[in-house]
């Protein structure tokens, strides 16, 4: 499968525990899980002001950011029989708040939600190579890990690379996989939606269908997978398809009307020419139909299309005094819009970032990683407006340790 489904790069290791059922003879349960933590000095050209409508003083709005972030998640499988596997993954954040900045009181903040449930599903092994599965998990779409174990860099992206990699998804799956067979493997996907926050909600529990859909509103997805000979890498195809989309004729949420309809091409490789070097390369395209206001009636050029590219390199250093590697990244988008052109405004954004990684493993156990990385980053045509350019530097230090 694609490397978000592939066994995290730094060796994370499920830790077997007592069925705590043990003397029901119940499920067997393992946990394994991450924290990661992350100190950023980000610098750019554009102002910064603390919250919206708010002006910040001319010295601290155009100066450079020193900060810390903060993430970890919790795994618990169980093996309910020998043919079933149960699987949820929660993601903890620090509280987040709203209506709180500088210019606010602490009696505005308000707590939220400090955790998300990733994934919470059920697979069903059917034999000879297939599997179902149903509940809520990450989607197949895309070539970046969505987990930071996974990945070859310290940050995803700095561009919003990941923005058509779309939500999490809550659905069902029809797996296959049997690489002593075949050296194909792939998966079908019916689920709520791809591009809809409420779609990763749960209906019924905790959510209402969302406004711009209507009911009977599903997403449709493809994941097809060729393993290289020889543990070479692999070459993966993503399709998803999504019905209204959820995103609404003006794409702007909370305006009445039925978003258009969206779909994913994606094309992605995995290569390990020799043991030491890896070469990830993505290319991506996306379209969003034009949507229908509130009668039903299509709504011209409300529709746009975003090309992607993506490539990644990590060589391991075989004479390192410790586990090391450097990764080289540069990735590249360009967004179309179908809307009329005017002396003020393009019909194209584009984005582009270049990053170096130095990962190492420094105290002998793969499950600690303290990372470096510098990225440079640029945007022109910002919004479609045009010679509304922006750019910026980041450089970043990351502890992350799993089990």
């Amino acid at each position: 499968m694609t490397l978000r489904h592939l066994v995290p790069a730094l060796g994370l290791a499920a830790l077997t525990a007592t069925s705590a059922f043990a003397a029901d003879k119940g499920p067997e349960v393992s946990f394994s899980g991450w924290s990661d933590n992350i100190l950023t000095f980000a610098n750019d050209d554009t102002k910064d002001t603390p919250a919206a409508g708010a002006t910040g003083t001319a010295k601290d709005e155009s100066k450079a950011s020193l900060r810390f972030s903060a993430a970890a998640s919790l795994k618990a499988k169980w093996r309910v029989s020998d043919r079933v596997d149960t699987k949820v993954n929660l993601w903890f954040f620090p509280d987040t708040s709203t209506g709180g900045d500088s210019t606010a009181t602490p009696s505005t903040y308000v707590s939220n939600a400090n955790f998300q449930a990733r994934e919470m599903y059920v697979t069903v092994d059917l034999t000879n190579g297939f599997s179902w599965q149903m509940g809520k998990y990450i989607d197949h779409v895309g070539w970046i890990s969505a987990e930071p174990t996974g990945l070859f860099s310290v940050n995803n992206s700095l561009i919003g690379y990941l923005g058509i990699y779309g939500n999490d998804v809550i659905g069902t799956a029809l797996n296959y996989s049997d690489a002593d067979k075949s050296p194909f493997s792939g998966q079908i996907h019916i689920t709520n939606g791809y591009f809809t926050a409420s779609d990763a909600l749960s209906p019924g529990y905790v959510a209402s269908p969302n406004v711009n859909r209507e009911n009977n509103d599903l997403g449709f997805g493809v994941d097809l997978n060729y393993a290289l000979p020889n543990k070479m890498g692999d070459i993966d195809f993503d399709f998803a398809y999504d019905t209204h989309s959820g995103l609404n004729a003006t794409n702007a949420p909370g305006v009445s009307g039925l978003g258009g309809s969206a779909y994913v091409l994606g094309l992605n490789a995995t290569i390990k020419p020799v043991k030491e070097l890896t070469i990830g390369a993505e290319i991506m395209l996306f379209t969003l139909a034009d949507g229908e206001n509130s009668n039903k009636v299509k709504q011209a050029n409300t529709g746009y299309k975003r090309t992607q590219g993506l490539l990644l390199a990590n060589y391991v250093i075989p004479s390192a005094p410790w586990n090391m590697s450097v990764t080289g990244l540069i990735q590249y988008i360009q967004i179309k819009t179908d809307a009329a052109v005017t002396a003020a405004n393009s019909d194209k954004e584009k984005r582009m970032e270049v990053a170096a990684e130095v990962l190492t493993n420094p105290f002998g156990t793969k499950n600690f990683g303290l990372n470096g990385e510098i990225g440079y980053w640029k945007k022109d045509d910002v919004g479609f407006v045009k010679a509304t350019d922006q750019k910026g530097i980041s450089i970043s230090i990351e502890a992350i340790a799993t089990f």
